[in-house]
C-alpha cells in the first residue's frame, strides 16, 4: 500500500485557524480537539484518498466529530493529495467552495 504525500494550499492554514478559534469560542479546548482530529484524518487520507467527488474533480472527506470537510484533489501520477480547503458544512457552498 502506497502512502500519498499531502500538500496543503497555504489558505488551509487560515481555514484551520478560523475553525480552531470558532470552536474554542464555543467551548474551551474544542479547537485543540479539532486540530488533533484533523491530523488523524490526514493519516487516514494518506492511505486511502478515494472519497466522494463533490464537484469538478474535488473530493470531500468529512471529519468524524466535527462538521467540517476536507476538500482535496488527487494527483495519482505523483501519488499526492492536494488539499484546497477545510470548510464548515454550515457555510454557503456557492460562496466558499472551489469553482
Amino acid at each position: 500500500m502506497v502512502n500519498y504525500t499531502i500538500i496543503a494550499d497555504p489558505k488551509v492554514k487560515d481555514d484551520l485557524k478560523v475553525a480552531r478559534d470558532f470552536l474554542n469560542s464555543r467551548r474551551k479546548g474544542f479547537g485543540k480537539k479539532f486540530l488533533s482530529e484533523y491530523r488523524i484524518t490526514l493519516k487516514h487520507l494518506q492511505k486511502n484518498p478515494d472519497f466522494q467527488i463533490r464537484y469538478n474533480d474535488i473530493h470531500c472527506l468529512p471529519m468524524k466529530s466535527f462538521k467540517y470537510m476536507i476538500h482535496f484533489r488527487i494527483d495519482e501520477p505523483n501519488k499526492s493529495i492536494l488539499i484546497y480547503a477545510v470548510l464548515s458544512n454550515y457555510l454557503n457552498p456557492d460562496r466558499y467552495w472551489i469553482k
